[in-house]
């Protein structure tokens, strides 16, 4: 599954929205799990963290000062020139 980007065409209060609603399926998720060992029949948690991974990117796009800006970490490198 891949991350949908929440920051375009979503407002600041749909995408926490998003986020309370996919809190809670995890929640009811890891409960399931814990309560039956290995079957989990809600979708998987790995979805879940998809979904949830995408608002918290988003909310630091839309709302930095709220939370926090993006954790994107910029590496340069300097290519030596044979002589």
């Amino acid at each position: 599954m891949s991350a949908i980007d929440y920051s375009i065409g979503f407002s600041r209060d749909e995408v926490v929205e998003i986020l309370d609603v996919h809190k809670a399926e995890l929640k009811k998720t890891l409960a399931a799990w814990s309560d039956s060992g290995s079957s989990v029949t809600k979708r998987r948690i790995d979805e879940i963290h998809v979904v949830i991974a995408s608002c918290q990117e988003a909310l630091r796009k839309i709302a930095p000062a709220e939370f926090g800006k993006d954790r994107r970490i910029a590496i340069s490198s300097t290519d030596f020139i044979n002589r």
